[in-house]
């Protein structure tokens, strides 16, 4: 006699990892159609489980390469949603289970119990999701508490339920509902199955198959929970960082490579932690995308830099780093919009990809027919390659310190140089090198077409100093 078995595969990142198996012995009963609904779910957490901790194994390898590993120990975590997409996908097994029309997630606190998902086909009970009620008005008080067992098949003739007035409201014939806790024991509320009309009682298979979904949703819930106070934490720190007063502003010159006289300069931003430790802002620029925040963060170091402008040198334009989410931002315009746009640049990053160059272009429109020069950082090595140049059309286009670094020794860093110098001179566009750090590199990246140049050879980054600017004009570095 061959013994029952019940083999489901474990994917993780659409590869096929493994397999959870079930097997009874040979006189055992097969497996229900339940019992395989609730191995597949099993199958998909431990699937999520393990691509989660690839994720985890991946960050800490990088971190510990970069030596940030002290400094960043929280992982890539969804924005905060309440409840998780994971418990969504459980209430759906769990209706699955039961054979129901409905299958509803309620959280129960403080005597109210509110409906936080539900999950239906078009004949269910009416049961609107986000609904609060007083427990004592609904079942699943009753059956926490004993009162009635986890199934009633029949709820209109039920001497208790059926007299109740929600029976009639929702329309329901058939309930059924277990107990949701977290890890730690604590009730969160209850997982319950509703129909229409009366039905069978569920088998104790699937009252169990119920129970293992509830414990299924405790944890989920519990790590989404733990999620959102991490990520919760990680914007805190941020903001600490970010609006403390360890935040300055340094600005690096540009200047034209046949005389090394200041044109412009970058505004750059430092950081330090409340403890007075500096902190590299690729980091806090790194943390802010992850956590959604690139645009607050930004706008906050670019208002510090507009302060600046009145104080520099006339003639001397200001360069400030926006990422396309930040010009996109309604609140860009606001800022740079009361200030003298012919002195300002926005230097928008070959490494972020734009998904819709024609939105990016509206909202610089109204900016750049007041004055303000667009410029295209890091080009050559980013994302985009050249569509950020043929779709924008900057004013200033920036080529990478990659590009630059080797351009004396290196034909073919010299033949990238020269080919965008080319591009630049074609479209009317002033090429500025970045990364300069000899006299040879400046002489070479102009012969080959460069106008302007910054870099260390010019200038190191150095905190802003508006005072001494406008009364010597020279350059203060980067």
């Amino acid at each position: 006699m061959t013994a029952p078995r019940l083999a489901v595969p474990v994917t993780a990142g659409g590869d096929v990892v493994g397999a959870l198996v079930l097997q009874r012995s040979a006189a055992g009963r097969a497996f229900t159609p339940a019992e395989s609904d609730v191995t597949a779910a099993l199958a998909q957490q431990a699937g999520l489980a393990i691509e989660r901790l690839r994720s985890r194994a991946t960050t800490e390898l990088l971190l510990a390469g970069l030596h940030l590993t002290d400094e960043r120990r929280t992982d890539d975590v969804p924005a905060a949603a309440d409840p998780p997409v994971t418990v969504r996908r459980l209430l759906g097994t769990a209706r699955t289970v039961l054979g129901m029309e409905l299958a509803f997630l309620s959280r129960i606190s403080g005597g109210e119990q509110q409906f936080a998902l539900v999950e239906a086909d078009g004949t269910a009970p009416r049961l609107a999701e986000g609904l609060t009620v007083p427990t004592t008005d609904g079942y699943c008080e009753l059956m926490l508490s004993g009162a009635v067992p986890a199934s009633v098949p029949d709820v209109p003739a039920h001497p208790v339920l059926g007299a109740m007035p929600v029976t009639e409201a929702i329309g329901a014939g058939a309930y059924c509902g277990v107990p949701v806790r977290l890890p730690d024991g604590a009730l969160y509320g209850t997982l319950c199955g509703l129909s229409s009309a009366p039905t069978e009682p569920p088998t104790p298979a699937q009252l169990d198959a119920l129970r293992i979904v509830a414990g299924l949703i405790g944890q989920g819930l519990a790590d989404h929970h733990e999620q959102v106070r991490t990520r919760s934490q990680a914007r805190a720190e941020l903001d600490a960082v970010v609006h403390g007063g360890g935040r300055t502003v340094a600005l690096q010159p540009i200047v034209t490579l046949a005389d090394a006289r200041t044109v412009g300069y970058e505004a750059l931003s430092r950081f330090a932690r409340p403890d007075g430790s500096a902190v590299s802002p690729l980091e806090i620029f790194a943390e802010a995308a992850r956590l959604g925040r690139t645009p607050d963060v930004e706008l906050t170091a670019a208002r510090s830099a507009v302060e600046l402008l009145p104080a520099l040198p006339p003639g001397i334009y200001l360069s400030i780093n926006f990422a396309p989410d930040t010009v996109l931002d309604p609140r860009t315009a606001e800022l740079l919009g009361g200030s003298s746009l012919d002195r300002l640049v926005i230097e928008l990053t070959e490494h972020e990809a734009i998904s819709d160059y024609g939105a990016v272009r509206e909202a610089l429109a109204p900016l750049r027919s007041g004055g303000l020069r667009l410029a295209i950082d890091d080009t050559g090595a980013g994302f985009a390659s050249l569509t950020h140049l043929t779709q924008l059309a900057p004013d200033i286009i920036k080529l990478d310190v990659a590009f630059v670094r080797h351009v004396k020794d290196d034909p073919a860093c010299r033949a990238a140089a020269r080919a965008v110098a080319t591009y630049a001179a074609e479209v009317g566009a002033t090429l500025v090198a970045e990364g300069i750090e000899t006299a040879a590199q400046a002489a070479i990246l102009r012969e080959l077409g460069a106008e302007h140049g910054q870099g260390y050879y010019f200038g190191r980054p150095k905190p802003a100093s508006p005072t001494r600017e406008r009364a010597a004009g020279a350059s203060p570095g980067r």
